[in-house]
């Protein structure tokens, strides 16, 4: 196996084989690793055959392989199966310091999984919602008519109003990296792949949420509303109407995250359920830095 870095590879036949290889998601295509993590590299075996993208990068001389915010896992061509082992193998030697998710596991047993929720949206809308919890019932017959759902076509207006609302919460952003969800946000636009959703009342935006639409799967990025709101159920009254939106078009609702067991429970409200990723950590940094990474 070798690795090729970004500026080597075809990124027209990657993102090609993205589209059609069932283990690639929207996260595998080239120009997301681009806006996300520019710094990356493409695993290939020896025949030079594209495999899967991982992030590189380094720091005071030893290299390292972090997952990147806003991406939840890792995916590589189905093809990979019957040689997986020995591609985990050739990624813990290529860096001294690893944390990287992946999609799948292909019987390997990594000793730490993450977690996260999906809906199956194949029944009707009408059985999508008696499968609701009795409390997501109950929230959403008490939402106030003054709600209406709108298309906010506005990335920079949905950043602003998540980081009003979250920003505080939020320490791992950093202004880098709210530019970077920026950016991301807007490059998703100009593909034709992003639904940005927004709950008003009265003409004041009260919740938001963005979503992403990729192969039948629609993600859903990142959401919130004001503290009122979220008393009023918002949430529930946004993606209740999100997930009647998007049922006929999409086979899944992917709710991303997430590994705090309180917004797991609010996804599992909407009948969605836990799936499973696996996580490589590794540590062969030298002496303090090992200590400081720890």
């Amino acid at each position: 196996m070798k690795f090729l870095q970004s500026q080597q590879i075809e990124k027209r036949k990657w993102d090609q084989m993205v589209a059609s290889d069932a283990h690639l998601d929207f996260f595998s295509l080239s120009w997301v690793c681009d806006v996300l993590y520019p710094n990356w590299e493409m695993l290939c075996d020896e025949s030079g055959n594209y495999l899967g993208i991982i992030p590189i990068a380094s720091k005071f001389g030893f290299s390292y392989r972090l997952q990147p915010f806003f991406v939840r896992s890792l995916s590589f061509v189905e093809s990979s199966a019957e040689t997986f082992p020995e591609l985990l193998s050739f990624i813990s030697i290529s860096a001294r310091y690893i944390h990287l998710n992946f999609a799948q596991a292909h019987g390997f047993q990594f000793s730490e999984l993450g977690q996260f929720q999906q809906l199956d949206l194949s029944p009707s809308i009408e059985e999508l919602r008696s499968a609701y919890s009795s409390n997501a019932k109950r929230l959403l017959k008490k939402i106030p008519a003054t709600y209406r759902l709108e298309a906010l076509n506005s990335p920079i207006d949905f950043v602003s109003f998540f980081k009003l609302q979250k920003g505080e919460e939020l320490k791992g952003f950093t202004s880098e990296v709210w530019t970077r969800l920026l950016d991301f946000l807007n490059e998703t636009k100009q593909h034709g792949l992003l639904s940005i959703y927004a709950i008003k009342e009265k003409d004041e935006l009260i919740a938001a949420g963005a979503f992403i639409s990729f192969k039948g799967t629609c993600y859903f990025l990142k959401g919130t509303a004001t503290a009122e709101a979220k008393k009023n159920g918002a949430m529930y009254f946004l993606l209740d109407e999100v997930i009647s939106v998007i049922q006929p078009t999409h086979h899944t609702l992917d709710f991303v995250g997430s590994n705090n067991e309180a917004i797991a429970q609010f996804y599992r409200k909407f009948g969605a359920t836990n799936k499973t990723y696996s996580v490589l950590k590794q540590n062969n940094l030298p002496g303090i830095l090992k200590f400081l990474k720890s």
